[in-house]
């Protein structure tokens, strides 16, 4: 608390608003001073014999990030004595840019000296607040004395816990002492202390806990001690157990050193007493433990470096012990280190992904070099160029469940030359050629190729496009909130063509492969990066966007964006494919800014029927409720390994009032008729805490029902770092909680 400086903010100004106020003008500013009345009613004068000015019937001061309001206010230029009377607030900013709220009846300081003395006090910087009958402030030290004060953090008149003191200090540095204090809850005294000091910033050390029950891990405590350093280190250890499991524990850290960059990294041990088994049958060991670091830097200008290593004993720690890790995350993170120095036109880097988990697929590659050249113009001519190149030495293998594993030297030089040009002031043809050369040495462990080779590959292609529009400014709607018509249609036609490279994918060691995908591959280069995979492609992409816009909200807003796109393979690479592509159809719809609608259909042309159907419609009418309903459906391919799945997805979040608030999920699988995943958590808001009661069920099919009940509780006025999130620590459990 800073009664002194807040004070000396506003109460400074006298001097300087004096012959503004000697005038009897109720509204005067100087500098960055400014005092005014309250509702215009409000008089100001000033006597030159004794140097005084009153503000009487309402007055507003302002000074900087400071603002008095009283009914009224008299300074006393001489002595430098101001006194406000009735009323009085007083608002600022403190130096960490957070609104610091004083009120009370009378105020009286000296703003040469910092002597302040107030009468019925009440002190609000939320989570904190704090009342008195009778405030002092020291001349040097900045310290606040408060006779028969409370302290609280429960923002209410009557609070339902405080501390009530005999006697309160409050110190610069924002810590405060109480004397003869008592802990009170619900109107009851639960606790004397003789002297209790504590501070009012953020908790430096505390205890989180999420107590519960599941199924796969019987009773469970999930805790977690958290030391907050100073702002730029924050460490906590977890401690858990698990009455089925055992104990787990693990530490983490979230650090920031400045220009040298960013980080955070967690270790978690657990001595697992029924580990199971993995998807290969393979028994996972009793000693299970996972490490994860990441570092983000920014030395200096236009140099990126990132890090990050990722080990775990077993391929399912995450699974068993982070479920939301292990459902929103890629369950085979990369372990890697990449620098990269960045110029105007060219930037120049490194990439190292060395192979950490030994049950895990990879491609290693130790290390690469690569120089990219972003596209440019050609000194004054109208070609425009771009290039990526890479060198380094490349791993692949399977990991533990095979044997397959290969390694070979690879450098890579790709160019290309683009004559962009627009006719007829609307239509965009855009016309491309360039060349690709790997060079490969000699691999090992690949029967098949035993000799080091050089492949060429051409391209060439071209993309006309162009966009018209047209707009209706007397369209107006109220029930679909249109005010005004834009509508913007693009359509494309992109053509790729690469002859038949001298060395087929089959005969060259495969580092970056095609990865099976539902969407569409790229036809352009270097966005299509599957470097070994290169092969003969004729093909033309057609695409057609639509968009309608209207004005809402002060802005321009997105009424229907319409997007189909498919590609005619006019000559097909390989045997599965078709002379058409499936069709895409990506659509979004916002009928009304509370509702949204969106939905993707891919359809197989060649056989007439949907291969994949993905909507989703989101309604939010109010901070009440809101409800989003999904569905995916998608026939089994066998190309892309998937079955026949058909899933639909409820949320549903409801606010019964202030305090109590509700959120139910479901996860229903149509195919087999199964309610894959359902979770209910119902929260109460106790102001100056938060608490929760999560149930979660999962069908795990064979495995039998996993069901969860686990019950969290948060003080607002600590609360959890950044570094807990949802992967570390109790939350990475339940739901989050909906206030």
């Amino acid at each position: 608390m800073r009664f002194t400086t807040l004070g000396l903010a506003i109460l400074m100004t006298a001097s300087a608003l004096a012959q503004e106020l000697a005038s009897g003008i109720p509204s005067a500013s100087a500098g960055e001073v400014e005092v005014r009345a309250a509702d215009g009613q409000g008089e100001v004068e000033f006597d030159r014999a004794t140097q005084i000015a009153t503000a009487v019937n309402g007055v507003v001061v302002t000074y900087g990030t400071a603002t008095l309001t009283a009914r009224k206010v008299q300074i006393d230029l001489e002595n430098t004595i101001a006194l406000a009377e009735g009323d009085v607030s007083l608002q600022r900013l403190d130096p960490a840019g957070r609104a610091v709220l004083w009120r009370g009846e009378r105020i009286r300081y000296n703003y040469a000296t910092g002597e302040l003395s107030a009468d019925e006090f009440r002190f609000g910087q939320p989570p904190f607040f704090a009342a008195g009958r009778h405030l002092e402030g020291g001349k040097t030290n900045q310290v606040q004395i408060a006779e028969d004060g409370i302290l609280t953090t429960d923002d209410i008149a009557h609070p339902d816990y405080k501390i009530r003191a005999r006697r309160l200090t409050i110190t610069q540095d924002r810590t405060v002492t109480a004397e003869s204090a008592t802990a009170i809850v619900g109107g009851v005294p639960v606790m004397y202390f003789p002297s209790y000091s504590r501070s009012l910033r953020e908790h430096r050390f505390f205890w989180t806990a999420v107590p519960g029950y599941r199924s796969i891990w019987g009773a469970f405590a999930l805790g977690a001690y958290h030391q907050n350093w100073n702002t730029n280190l924050h460490t906590a250890l977890e401690l858990d157990f698990y009455s089925k499991r055992g104990p787990g524990i693990g530490p983490s850290v979230e650090y920031n050193l400045g220009r040298w960059g960013q980080g955070q990294g967690t270790f978690y041990y657990i001595h697992d007493r029924e580990p199971g088994t993995d998807l290969f049958g393979q028994n996972n060991p009793e000693n299970r433990e996972r490490f994860a670091w990441s570092h983000k830097a920014n030395p200096w200008d236009d140099f990126y470096a990132t890090a990050a290593v990722w080990q775990q004993g077993d391929p399912d720690i995450i699974r068993d012990f982070f479920q939301n890790e292990y459902r929103e995350n890629t369950p085979q993170p990369l372990t890697y280190f990449e620098a990269e120095q960045l110029w105007r036109n060219f930037s120049l880097g490194v990439l190292v992904t060395p192979q950490v988990n030994s049950f895990q697929p990879a491609v290693e590659r130790l290390p690469e070099v690569f120089l990219n050249g972003a596209r440019q113009q050609v000194g004054p001519t109208p070609l425009y160029y771009d290039s990526q190149s890479s060198v380094g030495y490349y791993r692949f293998s399977e990991g533990d469940y095979s044997n397959l594993s290969y390694e070979a030297f690879r450098a890579d030089t790709y160019h290309q030359l683009t004559l962009p040009k627009t006719f007829f002031g609307f239509l965009n043809v855009i016309p491309r050629a360039g060349g690709r050369y790997t060079h490969y040495g000699e691999p090992t462990g690949l029967e098949t190729i035993t000799t080091p080779g050089n492949r060429w590959v051409f391209n060439t292609g071209g993309e006309i496009t162009w966009k018209a529009s047209a707009t209706w400014k007397g369209v107006e709607n109220q029930s679909l909130e249109l005010n005004g018509l834009r509508h913007v249609l693009q359509p494309s036609f992109n053509y790729a063509f690469i002859p038949t490279p001298n060395l087929k994918p089959t005969q060259v060691p495969q580092f970056d492969y095609r990865v099976p995908s539902f969407e569409l591959r790229p036809i352009e280069f270097p966005d299509d990066n599957s470097i070994d995979t290169l092969g003969y492609r004729n093909v033309l992409r057609l695409s057609l966007f639509n968009i309608l816009e209207t004005k809402r909200e002060g802005g321009v807003q997105e009424f229907v964006n319409w997007q189909l796109y498919t590609d005619w393979n006019l000559d097909k690479q390989e045997s599965f494919e078709t002379t058409f592509s499936d069709v895409y159809s990506r659509l979004s719809f916002q009928p009304k800014s509370w509702i949204g609608y969106g939905s993707l259909m891919r359809f197989d042309v060649a056989n007439g029927r949907l291969n994949e159907f993905d909507n989703a419609i989101r309604l939010t009418p109010n901070d009440v409720w809101s409800w989003t309903l999904a569905n995916r459906y998608l026939r089994a391919d066998p190309d892309l390994g998937n079955d026949t799945s058909n899933t639909y997805f409820s949320t549903v979040a409801y606010r019964f009032n202030e305090n109590w608030s509700l959120r139910m999920s479901h996860q229903f699988e149509a195919e087999f008729s199964t309610m894959q995943a359902q979770y209910y958590t119902l929260a109460r808001d106790f102001r100056s805490w938060v608490g929760a009661i999560t149930v979660q069920i999962l069908d795990n099919g064979p495995n039998g029902i996993d069901w969860t009940v686990g019950v969290g509780f948060q003080l607002k006025a600590s609360p959890n770092p950044s570094m807990q999130d949802r992967t570390t620590g109790p939350n990475r459990l339940l739901e989050p909680w909906i206030f």
